[in-house]
């Protein structure tokens, strides 16, 4: 089965803006390949979102993590 590349369609242009949850707690923003819209994430605004996107970052690695040591 096929992993899903992670990310967002472009508000703009509907282009398909690939992301990571690392890439969202520590940039300042994404821009779009397609059209160049640069979208800033507002971590104030953003502060519930951030949490959970951080615990779920720290859920994935500690699954990462223990899957290594069961191989």
């Amino acid at each position: 089965m096929a992993q899903q590349v992670p990310g967002m369609k472009c508000p703009q242009c509907g282009a398909f803006i690939p992301t990571t949850i690392s890439e969202l707690l520590s940039a300042r923003g994404l821009k779009c390949p397609a059209c160049g819209l640069e979208l800033l994430i507002n971590r104030d605004e953003s502060q519930r979102a951030m949490k959970i996107l951080k615990e779920v970052d720290e859920a994935q690695k500690k699954l990462d993590n223990a899957s290594k040591v069961n191989l």
